[in-house]
C-alpha cells in the first residue's frame, strides 16, 4: 500500500512540476511573440487562468502533506500536552470536515456545468473539465487532513502511559 502511495506522490509532483513549467515556458512565447512579432494568442489568458487554478489547489494538496502550510500555533504550544493533542486533532478533523463539503459542492457544480454543455470562450473545452481540480484536490485535501489528525491521535504524547 505504501509503494501506491509514493508512486501517486510522485506523479502529483511530476505533475504540478511540469504543470508549472509548461504555465512558465508559454508565458514566456506569449511576451515574445506580443512584443517582437506583434501577434499575440487569444487563448493563453483562458489557458493561464485555468492552469492557475490547477496548480493552486494541486500545491494546496501538497501543502497539506508536507505541513507547510501558515498556522498559528502559539497558543496551542503552550498549551499541556493533553489539550495540544486534542486540539490538533480537532483542527485537523475541522479542516477535513470543511475541504470534504467543499469537495461536495464543487462536484455539484461540476455536473451542473457538464448539464449545461458550456465551453469556454476561447479555447472551446467543456466549463466542466475547467472546474474538475477543485473538488479534485478538495477531497484529496480531506482526506490528507483526515489522515494528519488521525495521526496527531495515534501519536503517543511525552508522558503519557503506554496502554
Amino acid at each position: 500500500m505504501q509503494r501506491l502511495f509514493d508512486i501517486l506522490d510522485r506523479m502529483e509532483k511530476f505533475t504540478l512540476v511540469w504543470t508549472i513549467l509548461g504555465l512558465a515556458f508559454i508565458g514566456f512565447i506569449q511576451v515574445i511573440t506580443r512584443y517582437i512579432f506583434n501577434y499575440s494568442f487569444t487563448w493563453f489568458e483562458e489557458l493561464g487562468r485555468y492552469l492557475g487554478v490547477f496548480i493552486a489547489f494541486a500545491g494546496a494538496a501538497t501543502g497539506v502533506k508536507t505541513g507547510s502550510h501558515f498556522t498559528m500555533d502559539l497558543m496551542v504550544s503552550n498549551l499541556s500536552q493533553p489539550w495540544q493533542k486534542i486540539i490538533k486533532v480537532f483542527t485537523a478533523c475541522l479542516s477535513a470536515v470543511f475541504f470534504l463539503v467543499v469537495a461536495w459542492v464543487s462536484w455539484k457544480i461540476v455536473l451542473r456545468m457538464y448539464g449545461f454543455e458550456t465551453t469556454s470562450p476561447t479555447m472551446q473545452i467543456p466549463m466542466y473539465i475547467a472546474y474538475l481540480p477543485i473538488p479534485a484536490f478538495s477531497t484529496l485535501m480531506g482526506a490528507r487532513f483526515l489522515n494528519l489528525g488521525l495521526t496527531h491521535l495515534r501519536t503517543k504524547s511525552p508522558g503519557e502511559a503506554a496502554p
